[in-house]
């Protein structure tokens, strides 16, 4: 299954939760960890690790199952986080946008090297909120028709590069069908390339590599130490390996070319104290990545998006759903061998990162789950 695919999946996946809260025991981490060997078992999960945080505080964080064919998943032990990977994106181009170096609701046009129009309509601009928000009207629909993954290596090809061959109208990847036809702005479609381009816009305005700017501005301030884009930067020996029919065992890492929409490596105590700025407005030890007025901002929600008759709300680079009866804020991603989720309660500042390398798992009951628990921390 590509990419695309995937995400749409996920998307309905988590879309579908329960409307009615549930009643777990939740009472010790041991009658947690029982639901967790529970879920895990039902849906023969590889591994499952998480972290819950409350406030500016790590509560919890474990690991179950293995990581590879000979070792155990521990708490170090990094996955592929794909579409949350989106979620940095956004604070990466919030935090420019907040410096007055990016406009939010500018042309993209200003800052790229080459042009991107919806040819439906050719004069209505793309702004960056557009690509946050999901409303570019940017399709993946052409994108899901090719194979760009990269095996046991970083892809060759810049972002750039890349991304000119793709919506430059004399790319060799251009298509119509990378865009719908809904004039930008006006209707929310969720959007993988859309992310990648967003991606490049950071890389353009900040003038150096997107991965070296969200380290240097985000992980190294956050101290996300085991978080990183490339793959080539990652120690293989700390990496779960993605379980997948679609991936060969001897070679079973990958890339792709349009990595800021998913192409994370970290481990869910790295992603919470990611969790934990948010929560604390921006701030985490002291360090502030983004304002509070940024924080506010990202929870905009202008467009809801509807698939398979079943809708969430998107803001900037995060959207709201209803797991089991509770609102969580935050975003999923799932790929070739991995399944993830992080969310956090806007109301009670406890948040989970759940990540598990077994592909299209269904890591609801057990964040509900652990979310609860934290709740009662």
């Amino acid at each position: 299954m590509n990419k695309y695919l995937i995400s749409l999946a996920l998307i309905v996946f988590i879309s579908a939760c329960e409307k009615q809260e549930i009643v777990v025991d939740v009472s010790t981490q041991d009658s947690v960890l029982k639901i967790i060997e529970a879920e895990k078992n039902i849906q023969s999960l590889n591994s499952v690790s998480f972290a819950v945080v409350k406030g500016d505080e790590l509560v919890w964080a474990d690991a179950i199952g293995k990581a590879t064919d000979n070792l155990l998943a521990t708490i170090d032990t990094r996955f592929l986080i794909a579409s949350i990977s989106k979620s940095v994106t956004a604070i990466a181009a919030m935090k420019l946008a907040e410096e007055n170096a990016l406009d939010l609701d500018t042309d993209i046009n200003t800052y790229l090297t080459f042009a991107v129009r919806n040819p439906n309509f050719p004069n209505k601009p793309i702004t960056t909120r557009m690509l946050l928000n999901h409303s570019s009207s940017i399709s993946d629909a052409h994108y899901g028709t090719f194979d760009f993954y990269c095996w046991n290596q970083d892809c060759a090809v810049p972002l750039d590069v890349f991304l000119k061959d793709f919506f430059d109208s004399n790319g060799k990847f251009y298509s119509t069908r990378t865009f719908y036809n809904d004039p930008p702005g006006e209707k929310g479609n969720y959007s993988n390339m859309g992310y990648a381009l967003l991606g490049y816009v950071v890389e353009k305005v900040a003038n150096q590599p997107f991965d070296e700017y969200c380290k240097e501005n985000i992980f190294i301030p956050l101290g996300m130490q085991s978080t990183e884009w490339r793959l080539n930067n990652t120690p293989l020996n700390e990496l779960a390996t993605p379980y997948s029919p679609t991936i060969t065992p001897s070679a079973p890492h990958y890339t792709f070319p349009d990595y800021p929409n998913g192409g994370i490596r970290s481990t869910p105590s790295d992603m919470s104290k990611f969790v934990r700025m948010l929560i604390n407005n921006g701030t985490f030890n002291g360090n502030q990545v983004v304002t509070a007025n940024t924080i506010d901002e990202i929870k905009f929600r202008p467009f809801p998006i509807t698939r398979g008759g079943l809708r969430f709300d998107l803001g900037l680079g995060f959207y709201f759903y209803d797991v089991k009866g509770t609102i969580l804020f935050g975003h999923g991603g799932g790929e070739q061998g991995t399944s993830t989720s992080m969310f956090y309660s806007l109301e009670t500042g406890v948040g989970v990162v759940v990540f598990s390398n077994t592909s299209n798992a269904n890591l609801d009951l057990i964040l509900y789950a652990l979310y609860k628990y934290g709740t009662e921390q």
